[in-house]
């Protein structure tokens, strides 16, 4: 699964993607972006992974663009295509049933920017920048940066960003919850699996309709999330996996009960 500019690792039921084109800092171009639509629609519809980590090579996430490709005379047509293709990665990313964890190093820049926000938890190195970027080359925002960033840091400091293109450090992106944690750049791949494992000890059910519940609460009214929630939880009450939980966490009390007497 994959190609040599993006790599696809399963390793039990976690999928780890990786743009790999560093001598650009992975930047969005015909030859990574075909195959990575590919091999992440083949990711999103394989049962067997639970959980999504997206990441890049050689010391950057991704550059956005392709200036190569732009400024140039571009076929309308060809654009067009492009931009469906990737939207619906994006689209996927996001609405999707699996949870997606993605490793930010180095720039992530326009709709790199976009990409790294596609998912439902973000860990950056120290050395994480994260720009729009599109003011500075004349473009209006893609791969639903606008939408992420304004989910993640609010409206009035997402315009901030994408008017004025500034690049935005990884303390600064956490402290305004554009990321959730800055991890040492030796250790945040380990870090990065380490969590992945512990979300996908969970039921691929469980995980979907959390993620499911969690993306609707800023596109509905209160009562419209509780109706959902009286929904789905009746469902899932009934399952089996979560009669096994509740078995195991009172089997543990019990044991605690019994050692302390």
């Amino acid at each position: 699964m994959g190609t040599d500019l993006f790599r696809v690792e399963i390793t039990g039921n976690i999928a780890r993607c990786s743009m790999n084109s560093p001598e650009n800092m992975n930047a969005l171009n015909t030859e990574m972006g075909y195959p990575m639509a590919e091999a992440m629609g083949e990711v999103l519809a394989d049962d067997s992974v639970r959980v999504i980590i997206l990441r890049g090579e050689g010391g950057h996430f991704c550059s956005g663009a392709d200036l190569d490709l732009l400024g140039a005379d571009l076929d309308p047509p060809f654009l067009n295509q492009a931009m469906r293709a990737m939207g619906s990665l994006i689209y996927q990313l996001y609405t999707g049933p699996k949870p997606v964890i993605t490793e930010v190093d180095g720039f992530a820049v326009g709709g790199g920017l976009g990409l790294a926000l596609a998912s439902d938890i973000t860990y950056a190195t120290e050395r994480a920048l994260f720009c729009m970027g599109f003011i500075r080359i004349a473009a209006a925002p893609d791969m639903g940066s606008s939408y992420f960033l304004a989910e993640r840091v609010g409206l009035v400091r997402a315009k901030k960003m994408a008017f004025t293109g500034e690049v935005v450090g990884a303390d600064e992106a956490l402290r305004i919850g554009l990321v959730n944690e800055v991890v040492d750049h030796k250790e945040i791949s380990d870090k990065v699996m380490e969590l992945a494992q512990k979300i996908a000890r969970r039921s691929a059910e469980t995980l979907a309709w959390t993620k499911r519940v969690m993306n609707k609460y800023q596109h509905l009214e209160l009562q419209s999330v509780l109706d959902l929630e009286a929904h789905v939880q009746p469902i899932m009450l009934l399952s089996q996996e979560h009669r096994a939980a509740v078995r195991k966490i009172m089997d543990r009390w019990l044991q605690k009960d019994g050692s302390d007497q």
